[in-house]
């Protein structure tokens, strides 16, 4: 998957002496107290990145990332939502993204999940940027 494998957890990263945080952490710790039908869409959104392809998924506190090569995905667990910010290489239309932002590489669009229906709306578009963070990193991107 990627050029460096850190010497202390293993992991794979594309650019040498990534910056990272060892282990991926655990997705209960994310999920504890959080109500049932968080849970169920932070499941749903879990599931399907999973069917993507090779994904590593790393929890720390109340934060996840998706990641392929990079990172396509990232996720907050909220009392009352997931929030979701998707990583595309462009921008779109969608009512549910109450955000976005975009940098030369990317443009993020972030939604709050709270139904099946929200995830279904966003699934696209995880799928997207999922394509989108497998295809080679741009040079400017490479190094340290």
């Amino acid at each position: 998957m990627a050029g460096w494998s850190c010497p202390s957890c293993g992991r794979s990263f594309t650019r040498v002496n990534q910056r990272h945080h060892c282990g991926t952490g655990e997705r209960a710790g994310v999920l504890r107290g959080r109500p049932e039908a968080v849970v169920r869409v932070y499941e749903l959104v879990e599931a399907f990145a999973k069917s993507l392809g090779s994904v590593e998924i790393v929890a720390r506190e109340r934060y996840v990332l998706l990641r392929s090569v990079r990172i396509f995905a990232d996720l907050v667990i909220m009392s009352d939502a997931v929030r979701v910010a998707v990583h595309l290489a462009r921008r779109v239309d969608e009512p549910l993204f109450f955000k976005v932002v975009s940098d030369k590489y990317k443009v993020t669009h972030v939604a709050k999940l709270r139904s099946a229906a929200d995830f279904a709306t966003v699934r696209p578009y995880l799928a997207e940027a999922y394509q989108v963070s497998v295809v080679a990193a741009p040079a400017q991107r490479r190094g340290p």
